[in-house]
């Protein structure tokens, strides 16, 4: 397991996994570690549709498992036409609610005929992804009356150029892109304002989940079910410093994520829920009382 490029190291994976940006792994190892999530039947997967909980997985229908074609369901398409600003709305709550998955394609260019599919999971919940998002769906809905605006979001580059340092491999980067297009009533007066397009590269710290031995697989789990756990859970969480959050140009090793104390499947923690009545802060009823007293004649005057 390993990030892109040199540079600061990754915070060690912590419960909440609040410093996840960008995480890649092959798919059949997403399908064996998130069955609840994705139920596979056949040649049918069938994506958990749980409020809150889970991914948004952006497909146009149809994925390679282990060399078969299979249909997904209850997938958002790549390419979504909305004709109300409503709509458009309630599409970015959607995708803000939990993390996207894309899939695309590599192999190793010697050796090996056959592809690799894997799942490209974006976490929509990191403060820096959820900002560039946010502020790239408002200049839509910022727009001019009438006018069609088309946002692409893709992550073509940000995958190429983090595949292109692991040596051997080649991807083919389809599939990385997501269309949303807001486009005006026919009848609207202003119909004659035409067409904006905006294509926002997403580029963050990737991750790669690829991994062999239990241990890791173990690992790896605990995290990605710390993803797609309800949204309520992962807010409650305080946001990284902002000398956490880095470019796409650093990384961290296999050894940071994998061997910090931090990221043990036996890591627990305290809700709000679990809190007794000994851990909150204690009022002094008396001095409480004795300051309300002394203003007492002048609330009466």
């Amino acid at each position: 397991m390993s990030a892109a490029g040199p540079g600061s190291p990754l915070p060690p994976v912590s419960p909440s996994a609040t410093d996840c940006e960008i995480a890649v792994l092959p798919l059949e190892l997403l399908l064996n570690l998130q069955r609840s999530q994705f139920h596979l039947v056949g040649k049918n997967i069938q994506v958990s549709k749980e409020p809150g909980a889970g991914y948004n997985v952006i497909s146009n229908g149809q994925v390679k498992v282990n060399g078969q074609q299979c249909n997904l369901t209850n997938c958002i398409q790549r390419k979504i036409t909305l004709t109300s600003h409503k709509e458009y709305r309630n599409l970015q709550e959607t995708i803000l609610s939990k993390p996207m998955i894309l899939f695309t394609s590599g192999k190793l260019t010697e050796g090996s005929t056959k592809d690799t599919v894997y799942a490209v999971i974006v976490n929509t919940r990191h403060p820096r992804i959820r900002q560039e998002i946010e502020d790239s769906m408002k200049d839509v809905t910022a727009s001019e009356v009438g006018a069609n605006y088309v946002l692409q979001f893709t992550l073509q580059k940000t995958i190429q150029s983090y595949f292109s340092l692991k040596e051997g491999y080649k991807m083919h980067s389809l599939g990385l892109d997501f269309t949303c297009e807001l486009k005006c009533d026919s009848f609207d007066v202003f119909h004659w304002l035409g067409r904006i397009a905006k294509t926002k590269e997403l580029n963050g710290k990737i991750v790669d989940l690829s991994c062999t031995t239990e241990d890791e697989k173990c690992k790896v789990k605990k995290l990605l079910d710390k993803l797609s756990e309800p949204s309520i859970q992962i807010d409650s969480v305080s946001e990284p410093s902002p000398g956490a959050v880095s470019s796409f140009q650093t990384g961290s090793s296999k050894d940071e994520v994998f061997n910090s104390p931090q990221a043990q499947p036996c890591a627990k923690r305290t809700s709000v829920k679990e809190m007794s009545s000994s851990q909150l802060p204690a009022v002094n009823e008396k001095s409480y009382l004795l300051q309300f007293t002394q203003h007492l004649p002048k609330y009466i005057e």
